[in-house]
């Protein structure tokens, strides 16, 4: 299943996108999401602070990756280092 991570906010407000096939299950993907969900975006209100998302089966989630479980940091690095920008400031 594909997944997309998206980073917006920082001092150089910009968007960036990256999308991985990750090999999980629904039931797993559900976990994971439930996990490092936040249910706003009110993180992005302070000042030079990041705000990202993910977008899993066309529905799209504010997470905290500093939530992310272990097993699944591989992966979120691996999002996190293919982050390319896709709409500057």
């Amino acid at each position: 299943m594909k997944v997309t991570l998206l980073r917006t906010g920082g001092i150089i407000p910009m968007l960036k996108k990256a999308t991985k096939e990750v090999n999980l299950s629904e039931k797993e993907m559900n976990e994971l999401i439930d996990c490092i969900r936040v249910e706003n975006d009110n993180q992005g209100k302070m000042r030079d602070n990041t705000v990202h998302q993910l977008i899993f089966n066309d529905k799209t989630f504010y997470v905290d990756i500093e939530k992310v479980p272990q097993k699944y940091k591989k992966t979120f690095e691996s999002l996190k280092d293919n982050l390319q920008i896709v709409k500057p400031g």
